[in-house]
Formats: structure tokens, C-alpha cells, sequence
């Protein structure tokens, strides 16, 4: 863990990694010990590394200890993956305090957004000075486009942590296994079903939106619901994407098709508002029970 404090890029190659020994020893050890465990961790962090790297502890530490609790317990990968998510967002909030009151650097939204927006304005004046225009839209049009994003970071925070979670998980499960422990398998994708109270949660957030509303921007209210929807939109695409996977399965179509699907529908826009559609239908109707009937 405190190697790759010192090499960036074994740090880079590592950083999914530095959960697994907190899980193992959770599984093996129990959560007492493994509070201990994490503690010693912290010491040595402090006696050998410095103040900057006890986020990284704290990330990993609590995020990998959750997981080796939930394995333990011999949880669904699904509930895992949650408890992971949870974790690790606790884990990134405590890194948010630590750095603003132990290191004295300003981590507001505001501060991250005047500095992109100064970026961007030396990226404007260099492009004249090589002769290239931007029009005044195109500058109005990105800056909107920025500080709507520091109205959004806290779902920025749970999609971090669900892919920290994901990935550590994916790290450890051929691990546990050498180590002789049992870990459940992830469901397929095609088998993932969100709850239809997911497309209610949806529409309520949607229809918040609507000008009639008119929550002022920045208030409280208009963040929550700017979440809400952000998470919402993300859970329903996530269940198109399912689906995609379930028909071809169904259909007996090539592994490889629905994998091609999933990408070019987070590269190009108008495939990605079709997969939700079809994540908002599958939701509402329930089309593979109708796959299933035809079938």
C-alpha cells in the first residue's frame, strides 16, 4: 500500500488492489480484528507514509473491510456490491474532510469550477492567438455546461464508489477462492431486474423538472432532484442494458452483440436514449415476461 505512494505509476496499476488485504483478513479474522487491522493500518500509514496518504487508507480500508464483512456473512453480490458502494462514498467523504481540515485545501465546488472555467479561458486565448475563433455561444455554452456538473458531484461520488466496489470485488473473488474461501458468482447481467418502483422514483423526478416548479438553481432542492434524476436515468439505462443482454441470450445471438451495444450506446447519444427507453418499457411492462410468452 505505501509503495505505491512513492511510484505514481504502480500506484495507477495498484489502486484497485489495495482492498484485497482488508477483505481477506475481514473473512479470515472477523470485523473485531479487523477494526484492529485497520487501525494498525492508519498507524503505519502515519510512521511511514504522510498525512496525504491516510485518505487512501481510509478509502480502501473501510471500503475492503465492508466487503470481507458482507462475504463473510455470505451475502448476495448484489448487496455486496451496495455495501461496497456505501463504503466506499464514506470513505471518500472522510477523505474530503481529512484534506479540507488537516491539509488546509479548498475543495468546494465553486473553487473546482472557477478553476475549470480559468482553464478554460487560457484555452480560449490560446486558440485565438493561433488564429482559431470561438464564438461567444460555444464559451456560454461549455460554462453552463461546467457549473451544472459541480451541482452533480455527489452522484459523481456514488458512480466512483460503485466502480471502486466493483472492481475490488472482481480483484478479490479469484483470490478468496485460492485462499479456499467460497464466493458467490455475479449474476448475469441479463438477469439484473430493478424494482418498478425505479420508473415511479423516475417519473416523480422528472416531472420536478418541469418549469412549473422553478426550484431556484443552486438551492438546496434543485440539487437533491438534479441528483435524484442524474442516479435515476442511470439505473434505468443500466436497465435497458439488461435487457439487451436478455434478448440476445434469448434469441441465441452472439455474446459479442449486445457487448458492441452497450458501447456504442455510451459513445453515441441517440443509441443510449433508445436503450433507456427500452430499460423505461422493460420496467413498466415487463417485456421479457412477454418474451417469454411468445416464446
Amino acid at each position: 500500500m505505501l509503495a505505491s505512494l512513492y511510484i505514481p505509476l504502480l500506484g495507477v496499476i495498484l489502486a484497485f488492489v489495495l482492498g484485497v488485504p482488508f477483505i481477506v483478513f475481514t473473512m479470515r479474522h472477523g470485523f473485531g480484528k479487523a477494526v484492529l487491522f485497520f487501525i494498525v493500518a492508519v498507524l503505519l500509514t502515519i510512521l511511514f507514509g504522510t498525512l496525504k496518504a491516510l485518505p487512501i487508507t481510509f478509502i480502501f480500508g473501510i471500503g475492503g473491510t465492508m466487503i470481507g464483512v458482507l462475504y463473510a456473512k455470505k451475502q448476495s453480490r448484489y448487496i455486496t456490491l451496495l455495501g461496497g458502494t456505501i463504503a466506499f462514498a464514506f470513505g471518500f467523504l472522510l477523505w474530503f474532510v481529512l484534506t479540507v481540515s488537516l491539509l488546509h485545501i479548498n475543495l468546494s465546488a465553486d473553487q473546482w469550477a472557477t478553476t475549470v472555467n480559468e482553464s478554460i479561458d487560457r484555452s480560449i486565448k490560446l486558440s485565438e492567438s493561433l488564429g482559431q475563433s470561438v464564438s461567444q455561444q460555444q464559451i456560454e455554452r461549455t460554462k453552463d455546461s461546467i457549473s451544472m456538473l459541480k451541482y452533480i458531484i455527489p452522484t459523481f461520488l456514488v458512480v466512483v464508489s460503485a466502480v471502486f466496489s466493483l472492481i475490488t470485488q472482481a480483484i478479490a473473488a479469484p483470490i478468496l477462492k485460492r485462499l479456499g474461501h467460497e464466493v458467490e458468482k455475479f449474476p448475469p447481467i441479463r438477469a439484473l431486474k430493478l424494482p418498478k418502483s425505479v420508473l415511479w422514483y423516475y417519473l416523480i423526478a422528472l416531472i420536478l423538472t418541469f418549469p412549473m416548479f422553478n426550484f431556484e438553481q443552486g438551492s438546496f432542492m434543485y440539487i437533491v432532484i438534479l441528483n435524484m434524476l442524474a442516479l435515476l436515468q442511470m439505473l434505468v439505462v443500466l436497465q435497458g442494458i439488461s435487457f439487451i443482454f436478455y434478448f440476445s441470450h434469448q434469441k441465441g445471438y452472439a455474446k459479442a452483440i449486445p457487448i458492441v451495444v452497450t458501447i456504442l450506446a455510451l459513445i453515441i447519444p441517440i443509441i443510449l436514449q433508445i436503450v433507456r427507453i427500452l430499460g423505461i418499457i422493460d420496467l413498466g411492462f415487463n417485456l421479457r415476461k412477454q418474451l417469454d410468452t411468445k416464446k
